[in-house]
């Protein structure tokens, strides 16, 4: 738990929450001192100012929720700005512009994915896929990752024809490549990711199937390290 709410707050850091509700308390302040004056001399009742208030502490909810989903640019108001970089690199990794969608598949086509990790015991494990799996805490998961840092369902792995793609699915603490939060990453041969910016690594690397090979695949390998 503690761990837990430290990663909150980092992230309410990084996502200039903290930064924008003091901003919004400095400026209700000087809105206050301002209206204290001048809203008698223009005939309001004195429970004016009270109103006022009341009305900002019931708008400060508002006030994180937006500073935790956008950025205030030069542009106006746009997506937070790792969720925005995760966007474009995700639509430069489907290979198409801004309008083209690329639907997840459950079986890929003529590819397979390697999934290596270190369970708990200290065991290197590895794993083939040639279907979409989940990685997570959850015993369900395809994948189970028994650490704190690891959202009960904390990300998939699925196909697009031969390509596969990393998606983190909101998990608390994140998911990371080169230190990076991502949102969407697609797996160029090899991709190390980490599961919180400093948990659990998992490696992942495409191999390409030939014809002859196709057929003689399951949705999953062995494992190792047992």
């Amino acid at each position: 738990m503690p761990r837990l709410i430290s990663n909150l707050s980092k992230e309410l850091v990084r996502r200039g929450v903290l930064r924008a509700l003091g901003a919004y308390v400095v400026l209700v302040w000087l809105l206050a001192q301002g209206l204290v004056d001048l809203l008698p001399a223009i005939g309001f009742p004195d429970w004016a100012i009270q109103a006022f208030l009341a009305a900002a502490v019931a708008a400060t909810p508002l006030v994180a929720i937006v500073a935790w989903k956008y950025d205030l640019t030069a542009k106006g108001f746009l997506r937070d700005k790792v969720d925005v970089a995760n966007r474009e690199q995700a639509r430069a990794g489907h290979g198409g512009g801004p309008t083209t969608r690329v639907s997840p598949q459950r079986r890929s086509n003529g590819s397979i994915l390697v999934a290596s990790w270190t369970d708990e015991r200290g065991n290197g494990c590895e794993q083939e896929f040639n279907v979409r799996f989940s990685v997570g805490r959850d015993p369900q998961a395809d994948i189970r990752l028994a650490d704190d840092r690891v959202s009960r369902r904390h990300l998939e792995v699925y196909p697009v024809g031969e390509d596969w793609f990393v998606r983190d699915l909101s998990s608390l603490n994140g998911t990371y490549v080169d230190g990076d939060r991502i949102e969407v990453r697609k797996v160029e041969q090899k991709l190390d990711v980490s599961l919180d910016r400093e948990g659990p690594r998992l490696g992942l690397a495409v191999r390409v199937l030939q014809d002859t090979q196709l057929t003689a695949r399951t949705s999953h390998g062995s494992q190792i390290g047992q």
